[in-house]
């Protein structure tokens, strides 16, 4: 039976790293990987057979090129009934990540949002004063009603759905966008997980903190922040594999794994990849033994997927008289020795290369990795003077009541993790 997945991209980063997934995708299909069932992750025409992306997609008005003209948007504007609708000739910036995209797929007109009021600038994007938390979620409130006739389209093409795969931009006000939306998620779909990619780097803290509180401490969603990745081929490579579950084998599926990965609600996690994975002509087993691969210090559990690896790169069997057929099985046995009866999780591991490279990739809850993670976040948020920040967050009702409740739940997550070092 196919268990469908619905796909978020909210920002215009999460965007260029969207475009790449679907782009691996149409090259999967292309050369028949039987590991993947694109149900899962597309409708088909029934006429042409043309796939169509399970996807809501989000972004600035002048960055969906061919797939929504300027008029169209002007058009579907009115028909929502926005009150303000700037007509005016701009130059369009051609470095848009819609012309990136190389599927065969087509996108749906309802999957497509873009913020009508503000436009990308690639020279100096501060202009679109589409900048922080809260103004995203004003921005919520006025196109709800499109964001959920568009969720409620998506919602209705699926007969057994697994949940939702997030990607959002977590410098800016898409991050508040983005909660808006997961909380209506997690109202509408509660037995569904919302795993939420935050994607951008560490210069907005407060944005960074308050979408970070709000997926974890609210809504007790899995939320992995993806910061400082520059190439978002591998990124999105990385995105999609940590959920790659569908097999013939695996009944595994994103709310059976979300319970194993964040048990307690601890559901801050940590992507992990090495694209590409070279042995430099060691065995698996001799690689793992070498080099520090995983850097896990206080492991809770991990869901990895590697492809690629022969069963003749995994040992010499020469030497080692293991009854060991897949990368996946030798991970498991590796990580168990290393850390005892830890919860861990595996995929089965795939022979097939991707263009020609082997590569790991995975999730990771780690009681360290979270506790050094959230006492940067509350050791920096705590040297902020509220009486100096922008006033364009006192503008927009974010007031000294929130910014302290935000310091004390940081603090909060942060004793909570120290506990368990003790």
């Amino acid at each position: 039976m196919v268990r469908e997945i619905i796909t978020l991209q909210i920002g215009n980063e999460s965007n260029n790293v969207g475009t790449e997934l679907w782009n691996q995708l149409d090259i999967e299909q292309t050369h028949n990987n039987t590991l993947i069932d694109y149900n899962t992750y597309y409708t088909y025409n029934k006429k042409t057979n043309i796939p169509s992306p399970r996807v809501l997609i989000i972004d600035y008005r002048n960055t969906f090129g061919y797939l929504l003209n300027d008029d169209e948007t002007n058009i579907n504007s009115l028909n929502n009934n926005n009150s303000s609708i700037e007509i005016v000739n701009r130059q369009i910036d051609n470095n848009f990540w819609s012309k990136n995209l190389k599927t065969n797929a087509k996108f749906h007109s309802k999957s497509l949002i873009p913020l009508t009021d503000y436009w990308y600038y690639s020279t100096n994007n501060q202009d679109n004063q589409f900048d922080i938390y809260p103004i995203g979620q004003q921005i919520y409130k006025k196109i709800s009603d499109q964001v959920e006739n568009s969720l409620h389209y998506l919602l209705e093409s699926c007969d057994s759905l697994q949940g939702f795969r997030c990607l959002y931009d977590i410098n800016n006000s898409f991050s508040g966008l983005f909660t808006s939306i997961q909380d209506y998620l997690c109202d509408e779909c509660p037995k569904q997980p919302v795993w939420s990619f935050g994607i951008g780097n560490k210069s907005s803290l407060l944005n960074l903190s308050l979408s970070l509180i709000q997926s974890i401490n609210e809504n007790q969603m899995p939320t992995i922040p993806c910061l400082n990745e520059l190439d978002k081929y591998n990124l999105s490579l990385s995105i999609q594999h940590s959920l790659l579950l569908s097999s013939s084998s695996s009944t595994l599926t994103l709310d059976l794994l979300a319970d194993s990965l964040c048990p307690m609600k601890k559901n801050f996690l940590n992507l992990f990849s090495k694209i590409p994975l070279n042995l430099n002509d060691k065995t698996l087993f001799n690689y793992l033994e070498l080099d520090d691969l995983f850097q896990l210090k206080k492991p809770i559990g991990c869901h990895y997927f590697i492809r690629g690896i022969e069963q003749k790169q995994l040992y010499n069997q020469k030497l080692y008289n293991f009854n060991i057929l897949t990368s996946a099985d030798l991970i498991s046995t590796y990580l168990r020795e290393q850390y005892g009866t830890k919860i861990f999780l595996s995929t089965n591991s795939s022979i097939e290369k991707y263009n020609h490279m082997s590569f790991i990739t995975g999730l990771f809850n780690d009681d360290e990795y979270s506790l050094n993670f959230f006492d940067y976040l509350f050791n920096n948020i705590k040297k902020i003077n509220y009486k100096r920040l922008s006033k364009r967050w006192e503008e927009n009702d974010f007031d000294e009541q929130m910014f302290e409740q935000l310091i004390n739940n940081l603090n909060t997550l942060h004793e909570q993790y120290q506990l368990n070092m003790i």
